[in-house]
């Protein structure tokens, strides 16, 4: 992300899309199907989300597969899996259930086991590692009811008997898996010897005296086991502190990426945490996610064929008219962009380069996911705007879309509410690039780099023109913004600067998609360029009406000296419609050629997942 603001567009290195190795791919394989073999066998998603329970069968056997600690390190008692595998894995069990998958993935990105790459040999490690090796759940209990966006937590902790414990005191809400989790760590303010305060992260048992966990109810994720948790005076060994630097559990934004895990907005400043910890964060959020994202657009594509294959109005087949189509054929260009961004993230998300990649991610897939589904409830409503058990009733296709609808809006709170999240992503980028750096100046966005891409068609290529402009026109805005201005005059503007984060991220999964596409057109691939045409073609619309808003902020005029150019100018002009005619045709006649986009969703009665080449 940081390359499209500062104007570039690193060609060579999108359109050689990451892979995973043949032997991760193999052991993923065998992970998604036990998943789904696990799920078909054991979980009643209807019954989950009205009484709220696991069976004890499914639960044993995710704790006797290794699932509940998939990235962990075999050598401590996981199964050493790439965070992608993960993903794969949360995405399968996502596709039967968000419930499901919440419990599976917030293990798995936020629980107790992901710190062990973090914590020195010790008694606090091996704690861990020992509850990891048993398959217990975990949680991380940061949110509370001020808000997490505020810098400061309410929670507090206590050294008592000179040192050797803390005794800590306070309310933490909307903990995922907090009503099932035997372990969580707890974010507690504790004043430092030299009379500061700092936030500090605690590992807490569930079955310390004073930890008490009550429910809550979501509006959609009924059946996920979400608490509140109240600790009085719940006293825990000194060496459950996790041990940090100098500069704490947060740290500056020029120096960290920020984390939050039920952002409230209001004018405090993001919560910032120290670079590894910031890290886990984002690759955690788009664990849980992005997974749960894609696996609700695969599914509403499922279902629409289902739908508009059997549906005939006034003699004519639903999907031979021309708005049809088009519905379908956005919602397979989202399958396609959500998998190609949290590919590309998941892929790279060590190198220090693409890290902001993973928190624009997440708003990336949650968007593209709440698009696809609000477009199936739609596009699925001449069966009516009713539940699954309601359909079944009256003898309809008991399609969850209801359900889906319902849980997927969560999506785009979770882990950061949206708007936050585009500032975060901003601030980030705009700390890296350009506080402090060498200014833009006009000679930088006269003309784009000249790249080759001889994989893509006429229609792509132009996308990958206008990318490149417009990413050289944000490199130049984001250097007028932050010229002769300090990081809290620009970033008070919140406007202005969740704008540029959208802008930005909209430009990055343009990227990402045409370099995905590139990699698989290699492979001869078919409809892969026509996804991304209609992905990008999309994207652009959204960049057109960004730049609207950008244009009409009276409180940035020096956004009028580096215009956002308008779709009217001849030279950003598409080469041509999408055919979304052609691809809502060959997928509603299950063209193999497109059978990758319901790879890892489990589609039938039948504990069989397809998965990738």
């Amino acid at each position: 992300m940081h390359a499209v603001f500062k104007g570039e567009v690193p060609w060579a290195r999108l359109s050689a899309f990451p892979r995973q190795t043949e032997g991760e791919r193999e052991r993923g394989d065998a992970a998604v199907n036990q998943t789904a073999a696990l799920v078909m066998e054991h979980i009643d998603p209807e019954a989950l989300e009205r009484e709220g329970t696991l069976p004890a069968a499914f639960t044993d056997g995710l704790r006797a597969s290794g699932l509940l600690a998939m990235t962990v390190d075999s050598a401590a008692g996981g199964l050493g899996l790439e965070p992608l595998t993960a993903f794969r894995v949360i995405e399968t069990a996502a596709s039967r259930s968000l419930a499901l998958a919440y419990y599976v993935g917030l293990t798995n990105a936020f629980g107790s086991g992901t710190y062990l790459p973090l914590l020195p040999e010790g008694p606090l490690r091996s704690m861990i590692g020992r509850r990891v090796a048993e398959g217990i759940v975990s949680a991380g209990a940061d949110a509370e009811a001020i808000g997490t966006a505020n810098q400061r937590r309410e929670t507090r902790a206590v050294p008592v008997d000179d040192g050797a414990a803390y005794e800590i005191t306070g309310e933490k809400v909307f903990i995922g898996n907090g009503a099932a989790a035997r372990i969580m760590d707890v974010s507690a303010t504790l004043a430092e010897p030299d009379g500061s305060e700092a936030v500090r992260l605690f590992f807490v048992e569930a079955d310390m005296p004073g930890f008490t966990v009550q429910r809550q109810e979501f509006m959609g994720l009924h059946g996920s086991p979400i608490g509140r948790v109240l600790l009085g005076r719940v006293r825990v060994p000194d060496f459950h502190l996790m041990d940090t630097d100098e500069d704490g559990w947060r740290m500056r934004p020029d120096r960290a990426v920020p984390h939050s895990d039920e952002a409230q907005g209001g004018e405090a400043a993001a919560s910032f945490i120290p670079r590894e910890l910031g890290q886990l964060a984002s690759l955690g959020r788009l664990l849980v996610i992005g997974s749960c994202s894609l696996a609700t657009a695969k599914m509403c594509l499922h279902w629409s064929r289902s739908f508009v294959n059997r549906r005939v109005i006034d003699g004519r087949g639903l999907g031979e008219y021309d708005e049809i189509r088009r519905l379908v054929a956005e919602t397979a260009a989202d399958v396609f962009a959500i998998d190609s961004i949290s590919t590309w993230a998941l892929q790279a998300w060590r190198d220090a380069e693409d890290e902001p990649d993973l928190t624009a991610a997440k708003n990336l897939a949650s968007a593209g996911c709440w698009r696809a589904v609000d477009r199936t409830v739609s596009l699925l409503g001449a069966e009516g705007y009713e539940t699954a058990a309601s359909k079944a009733g009256r003898g309809a296709e008991p399609l969850p879309v209801e359900r889906f609808f319902r849980d997927a809006r969560a999506l785009r709170v979770a882990g950061g509410v949206d708007f936050m999240i585009d500032r975060w992503s901003a601030q980030a980028a705009l700390t890296a690039c350009h506080f402090g750096a060498r200014p833009f100046g006009p000679d930088t966005v006269d003309e784009p780099e000249n790249s080759e891409a001889p994989e893509l068609d006429d229609a792509c290529r132009a996308h990958l023109r206008y990318l490149q402009r417009r990413a050289r026109v944000l490199a130049r805005i984001c250097a007028e913004v932050t010229r002769d201005r300090s990081p809290q005059e620009v970033f008070g503007q919140q406007r202005l600067v969740a704008l540029i984060g959208r802008i930005g991220g909209e430009l990055l999964g343009m990227s990402v998609v045409l370099g995905h596409a590139a990699e698989l057109a290699r492979q001869d691939r078919e409809w892969v360029l026509t996804l991304a045409d209609i992905s990008c073609a999309a994207s652009r619309r959204r960049l057109a009406d960004l730049g609207y808003q950008l244009a009409c902020l009276s409180a940035a005029p020096w956004v009028a000296g580096c215009p956002w150019p308008g779709e009217d100018d001849p030279a950003e002009s598409p080469a041509s419609e999408p055919d979304h005619a052609g691809l809502t045709k060959a997928w509603l006649g299950a063209d193999p050629g497109l059978d990758f986009l319901l790879y890892d969703v489990i589609t039938t009665t039948a504990p069989i997942v397809r998965t990738a080449p």
